[in-house]
């Protein structure tokens, strides 16, 4: 398990860290949208803040994701912004074909992997759920 441990930290990780800097350096091409994902992105952009601040926390969220003792709390910070990216893809891009299904499933599985391996952690953060 912890090779799978290390393949996930290592997929996820670098994933954030890649998206947040093309949020700086537009490196990578600009995949397919349907009208409503893309006003949906241009409406982030043009607050002249709020994609550089995404960014930043996503790669703050892959640096700590790739190292072992902060993966859980990288975990905590990239929740909503995982949270948000799988319901924009699913609600917003569901009609341009089955990428943004696989990325849907790639986080998700990843996502719960990556928190049940280190359910410890989160049962001292959320009590109840022990």
């Amino acid at each position: 398990m912890k090779h799978v441990d290390l393949t996930f930290r290592f997929l996820l990780g670098t994933v954030f860290i890649l998206f947040g800097c093309s949020k700086f350096y537009a490196f990578m091409p600009t995949p397919p949208m349907t009208p409503a994902a893309a006003n949906f992105i241009a409406a982030i952009v043009t607050t002249g803040y709020l994609w550089q601040v995404v960014g930043m926390i996503e790669i703050l969220g892959g640096i700590l994701v790739l190292i072992d003792k902060t993966s859980t709390t990288g975990l905590v910070l990239l929740s909503p912004i995982i949270l948000n990216i799988i319901l924009y893809l699913g609600f917003l891009q569901y009609s341009v074909g089955p990428a943004p299904f696989i990325m849907i499933l790639f986080l998700i599985s990843s996502s719960l992997f990556l928190a049940w391996q280190r359910r410890q952690y989160w049962i001292q953060l959320f009590p109840f759920i022990s």
